[in-house]
């Protein structure tokens, strides 16, 4: 215990004398402060510590989510947007019917008769017929002709896509074989050179009125037509014409045809010519370029022909300079019906029906400005079993024309251009070259032109109450054979006629046609010259 005592005693010892030491009295009033009082801060070491993020957890956890039932559609009604604020443009009257009639010298009659009808979304169509006769028996025997043309379409929509059409066309034309010499003795009655061509055309067609829902459009398309003359001469046709066109992004179309066309010609024998065609095709379209690539495939007698139908046409500038290039082909049936057409005066007895086969080649530039609007372009053709037109003078004297066939290599340079260089006037022009190389087998081609133009200007006056027009056709000489079997020429054609129109009210008006005014009496048809000078008036009705 003795250490722990002594402990205790030293250290009582220790703070009584520490106590007194500060309880001891400073000498003096006064305190020297020697020096200010500065206190610092030893500096430190400054510890580092850098952050780190803990370990990334690998570990695939299984999640389990709960969707909630999706809540049933409702149905309304769509909101219609209707303008506010937008004034209306003036509205143009319309009319649903039309008639003109007119004569004129020398004896002309012109009668024409036209009316549309319809019910909104039901249906619509339109009746139509003209009567056209000439007789300048006075100048030329026997020259008259008369044209009868009749017209009634219809088209019913059985629904919002699908819609039928039905079509009926019945032409009664009568011509004159006036073409033989009227300075001799010999004299024609009128029924001795008449020719009648009747033809009845009726047709149909199934089709979709707005593209379905898997941009598709189809139409199924029938028609027949029956062919008669003052000879007993017969002729029968049936086209059946199903295509069908799927459109991709709205803009690529796919193409698909298929068409039966089957003739029956009947005079002392029978002909017999059908074609069966199969044409697919798929047309790109960008903002610049056009490509179509696709085919022609058609069979006759089973005779299998194969043709390109392909063509590219690229935007330089826009619309108003595209420059195109294509190859196609084609079967065109030479059939009593187109020859009657292109010459009434044709004598088919003893003349075979055939197809010419074309192969055609073309490139070209066209485009539009706005008020330009133009088009021209260069072709190369190669015609196999052209028809041609050679003279056929008759023992009785009177010059008929019968068709051969020939092959004709034919380079073409055609355009055609519209334009408007002020308000109210339209110019426009179309002519076609043709370099008709020599026939594999006859010397000329016979009753076929190589140059033809046609241009004409049309002023419009008095906010549209008058308009003016004005029209030039040319055309070069027509190779033929003279009765001694020499290959001459013909004259050209300058054939200048001006005509206008005028309306006292909003619905009668007047018109009045002056032809030919040089006079030009180009034969055409060997031995058939044209009419001269001649006009026809009238008067006009809309309503």
């Amino acid at each position: 215990m003795f250490p722990y005592k002594f402990l205790f005693a030293a250290f009582l010892l220790g703070m009584m004398s520490r106590t007194a030491f500060a309880q001891k009295e400073l000498e003096g009033d006064n305190v020297t402060v020697i020096k200010d009082f500065d206190a610092r801060l030893l500096e430190s070491n400054k510890l580092s510590v850098p952050p780190a993020l803990p370990p990334l957890d690998t570990n695939t956890q299984l999640q389990n989510y709960v969707v909630p039932p999706r809540p049933l559609s409702l149905q309304y009604e769509a909101p219609k947007l209707r303008p506010i604020g937008m004034k209306a443009g003036a509205k143009e009257e319309t009319y649903n019917g039309f008639a003109k009639a007119g004569a004129g010298a020398p004896k002309t009659f012109w009668g024409e008769i036209g009316y549309y009808f319809g019910m909104k979304d039901k249906f619509d169509g339109k009746a139509w017929f003209r009567h056209h006769s000439l007789d300048a028996s006075k100048n030329i025997d026997n020259q008259r002709f008369a044209n009868n043309d009749f017209l009634l379409n219809g088209n019913y929509y059985i629904n919002e896509q699908i819609a039928a059409e039905a079509r009926v066309a019945v032409s009664a034309d009568r011509v004159q074989f006036y073409g033989y010499p009227h300075d001799s003795l010999h004299e024609f009655s009128r029924e001795r050179t008449l020719q009648k061509f009747n033809l009845v055309n009726v047709g149909g067609r199934v089709y979709n009125k707005e593209r379905n829902s898997n941009d598709l459009n189809f139409s199924v398309a029938p028609q027949i037509y029956v062919l008669n003359d003052y000879y007993s001469n017969k002729e029968t046709g049936f086209d059946l014409n199903i295509n069908a066109t799927k459109w991709f992004v709205e803009k690529h179309a796919l193409r698909l045809a298929i068409r039966t066309d089957m003739t029956k010609f009947t005079d002392t024998v029978t002909q017999r010519l059908n074609n069966i065609y199969l044409q697919p095709s798929f047309t790109f379209h960008s903002d610049v370029v056009k490509i179509k690539v696709g085919g022609n495939f058609a069979s006759n007698r089973d005779v299998f022909s194969v043709f390109p139908d392909a063509e590219i046409a690229l935007r330089v500038f826009g619309d108003g300079i595209q420059i195109f290039g294509g190859a196609n082909g084609d079967l065109r049936k030479n059939t009593y019906r187109s020859f009657s057409d292109y010459n009434p005066y044709i004598q088919i007895r003893d003349t075979k029906l055939k197809n010419t086969r074309f192969d055609n080649y073309y490139a070209g530039v066209k485009g539009n400005l706005g008020w330009l609007d133009y088009s021209g372009q260069v072709n190369y053709s190669k015609a196999s079993d052209l028809a041609l037109y050679q003279t056929l003078y008759t023992s009785e004297g009177i010059t008929r024309f019968h068709a051969i066939y020939d092959t004709v290599k034919i380079s073409n340079i055609q355009g055609t251009i519209k334009l408007s260089p002020i308000k109210d006037l339209t110019l426009t022009g179309t002519l076609s070259q043709n370099f008709l190389m020599d026939p594999y087998n006859q010397s000329k081609a016979w009753g076929l032109p190589k140059l033809e133009g046609n241009f004409g200007a049309v002023y419009s006056a008095l906010e549209g109450k008058a308009i003016l027009k004005s029209n030039l056709y040319v055309a070069d000489g027509i190779w033929f054979l003279d009765p001694e079997g020499t290959a001459k020429r013909g004259d050209v054609l300058l054939d200048l006629s001006v005509g206008g129109s005028y309306f006292f009210s909003k619905n009668i008006g007047a018109f009045l046609d002056i032809n030919n005014i040089l006079n030009n009496r180009r034969d055409r048809w060997r031995d058939y010259p044209t009419v001269g000078l001649n006009f026809l008036a009238g008067i006009t009705a809309r309503f």
